[in-house]
């Protein structure tokens, strides 16, 4: 028992880490639900905006200028809102290639989590939450072993016994500083004689 309180300041440093890593969890994971989120609404709103003012002036145009073509502007109004259907189709389709890391490095920006991202993209994020979910369970373990170790040490046996040595560290080391100032007079008083 060298150092009696080392267990419990152990087990504050480990807390400590344990808290840490779970902040860095809680950001994570925020970045990743705020950047999927952000790339839906994203999304969605391409979408809206592709087929409401694209299709309105785009096929307006087109249907002008192929119905003066074929001579008929029935025939030349489907032919656009197929080609704007296929468009459509295909924005929906690549949303997720299109939007889905967009938001990852604005919220690592904000959130800065110091685990670090190898990359701004939702895998990234994946690889780092499964790095810190390691680094979770390896604080937990941590953790149980100090609080173990102090159920262990700190019994009522061994407390009486650290605290009946510690009382009789101080007297000895008060008992030889008296000691050490009885010799300095005896010497000065024999010198002065």
């Amino acid at each position: 028992m060298n150092n009696f309180r080392e267990p419990v300041n152990q087990l504050v440093q480990d807390g400590k880490r344990y808290v840490e890593v779970q902040l860095d969890s809680v950001k994570l994971r925020s970045i990743k639900g705020l950047s999927q989120g952000f790339s839906t609404v994203a999304s969605l709103l391409l979408i809206f905006i592709l087929g409401s003012v694209f299709v309105l002036a785009l096929s307006f145009a087109l249907v002008m200028w192929l119905g003066e073509l074929m001579g008929s502007y029935v025939i030349a109004a489907f032919i656009v809102s197929g080609v704007l259907l296929l468009a459509l189709v295909a924005c929906i389709l690549l949303r997720g290639k299109l939007f889905r890391n967009t938001f990852v490095g604005a919220f690592r920006g904000v959130l800065d989590p110091s685990q670090p991202l190898k990359e701004n993209t939702l895998e990234g994020v994946d690889a780092a939450l499964q790095l810190n979910q390691l680094q979770v369970d390896a604080a937990e373990e941590g953790l149980f072993e100090d609080v173990e170790q102090i159920k262990t040490l700190y019994t009522p046996k061994n407390l009486l016994n650290q605290g009946l040595q510690e009382i009789g560290n101080r007297t000895t080391h008060a008992g030889f500083s008296f000691g050490h100032f009885l010799i300095k007079k005896v010497r000065d008083f024999v010198r002065k004689k």
